[in-house]
């Protein structure tokens, strides 16, 4: 088997298994060498004996060994392994940077779906792709593919009454009877089979995502509720003892846009978050589903984040770094922002939203406007602009970044396209360091990200007033790497040096 990050042997990974440590959820997976089913450390069925035990660092690697997933535990539900980029060697980072390539592609709908097409993102050769793959992760990247497909039609069966024809096109295949066939082939299922075996009422109200603990639900619902927008969003930081946040989404999948709501309430005992959103959204399901996954940052191994900053921040344990609902909409929010603070860059976002939203229905009164999109902010004259307050230079900021999304010259989702992204962000007019850092750790999902210009850093910091501040506060912040963005949101809202 592959090492894991944290390098337990086998005896390590069966004593988190009878302990359910939820912390290694998604890090490991256990296959019973009796039963043929791989499950999550974190299962609550009867645990296996030793002896009896396989113990795998991917599902994909689990079901080329012939295993097929729980259906008490779901292994599709585990959240995802991101790269410790301070602890590999080149080619483990290229081949988890691949993974989370394909996860990604199946999540978001991209085609196409071919190793060729990896490969070339990442700027490699197929070959070197498959050889990287197998050494790190133990299996080829079209076996990878393969089990994100098929665990993604997995969830979709269990968590949504979609026709089993839309599931296999919304999973990446190319028809239902594709579906059947690889369904009975790799897990000797029929997906109907899969979907009756459930214990579960089949309701849209019933989607469910993980994470691993510590999370700190509180921290991450402060931070969208000091920004929520009036009639776009809204939070519930404490309702009858739950936590909940509504807003109306929208998401581009394919050069056509899907507008929705969304609903979310954390279940913080069960380590999950329960889904519920609108029908106009179901068509792009999975990007949808990733989208809320970046957005509250469920993926985080707040366990290493923890070992790192812990000294520095004692009381932040299980922070996350809030992402984008929309990567436009995040981005022109921190353009309204720059020099200004939160509260008046609040208002200048209402304004623009009440102005420019277009009207959606929802089942809450107070949410009934969408983010403008990038054509109507493009499209908009420089004087309803200025009426709303906004001044020339961020005019000329907002809609030279709409104009660049809608010429498809710039991509504000995560993925290995960090360093252009934030080159092709630095070149439009009125977007300097801070904007361009805070795009990058909100919505691109870098977990290094440090606007070391910001007012509120340099002050918590101590360097500000001194000369060059914000040389002095990227030397401070050396010792943080590669977490500085979870540094950043503890210095912006929790306790400081």
């Amino acid at each position: 088997m592959t090492s894991l990050p944290n390098s337990l042997d086998d005896k390590g990974y069966y004593q988190a298994l009878l302990a359910r440590d939820a912390r290694f959820d998604g890090h490991f997976f256990i296959a019973v060498k009796t039963t043929g089913i791989y499950c999550r450390p974190v299962c609550k069925v009867r645990a296996p004996l030793a002896k009896n035990c396989l113990f795998f660092n991917s599902a994909a690697l689990a079901e080329s060994q012939g295993f097929r997933p729980c259906l008490r535990c779901r292994p599709e539900l585990a959240p995802q392994v991101l790269p410790h980029w301070s602890a590999q060697d080149a080619s483990q980072i290229l081949a988890l940077q691949a993974s989370q390539l394909i996860e990604r592609a199946v999540r978001l709908l991209k085609q196409p779906l071919s190793v060729a097409a990896f490969a070339q993102q990442l700027g490699v050769s197929e070959r070197h792709l498959n050889r990287i793959f197998n050494q790190h992760l133990g299996v080829s990247p079209s076996q990878y593919l393969l089990t994100q497909r098929l665990l993604m039609a997995k969830q979709l069966l269990s968590d949504t009454t979609l026709p089993i024809h839309q599931i296999s096109k919304l999973s990446g295949f190319s028809s239902q009877r594709r579906l059947n066939a690889v369904f009975i082939h790799q897990y000797n299922l029929t997906p109907s089979a899969c979907r009756k075996g459930e214990q579960t009422t089949h309701q849209l109200s019933n989607i469910t995502l993980t994470y691993r603990p510590p999370y700190h639900v509180q921290s991450v619902l402060n931070f969208f509720s000091l920004r929520a927008i009036n009639g776009l969003e809204r939070v519930n930081k404490n309702t009858e003892g739950t936590a909940s946040l509504a807003r109306i989404f929208q998401i581009r999948v394919d050069g056509n846009s899907f507008v929705g709501w969304i609903e979310l309430v954390f279940d913080e005992q069960a380590n999950r978050v329960k889904v519920r959103l609108s029908d106009s959204l179901m068509p792009v399901l999975p990007a949808v589903l990733q989208q809320i996954r970046w957005a509250l940052d469920l993926d985080a191994d707040c366990q290493a984040i923890d070992t790192l900053l812990q000294s520095d921040f004692p009381n932040c344990l299980g922070w996350r770094v809030p992402g984008a609902w929309d990567g436009f909409e995040t981005a022109v929010r921190a353009i309204l922002g720059q020099q200004v603070t939160v509260a008046a860059a609040k208002t200048l976002t209402h304004r623009l939203v009440k102005s420019f939203g277009a009207p959606v229905a929802t089942p809450w009164p107070e949410l009934t406007l969408a983010f403008p999109s990038p054509e109507t902010l493009f499209n908009a004259s420089p004087d309803e602009l200025g009426k709303l307050g906004i001044v020339k230079q961020r005019q000329k900021a907002i809609q030279a970044l709409a104009n660049a999304l809608l010429h498809e010259s710039l991509d504000l989702s995560p993925g290995p396209h960090l360093s252009k992204t934030l080159k092709a962000l630095m070149q439009l007019p009125g977007i300097g360091d801070w904007t361009a850092q805070y795009i990058a750790m909100r919505c691109l999902r870098w977990p290094d990200a440090f606007p070391s210009g910001d007012v509120v850093i340099q002050n918590r910091l101590g360097v500000r007033g001194l000369k060059r501040p914000a040389l002095q506060a990227t030397e401070i912040a050396q010792k943080w790497q590669p977490w500085r963005s979870y540094a950043v949101i503890r210095l912006w809202h929790g306790d400081s040096l």
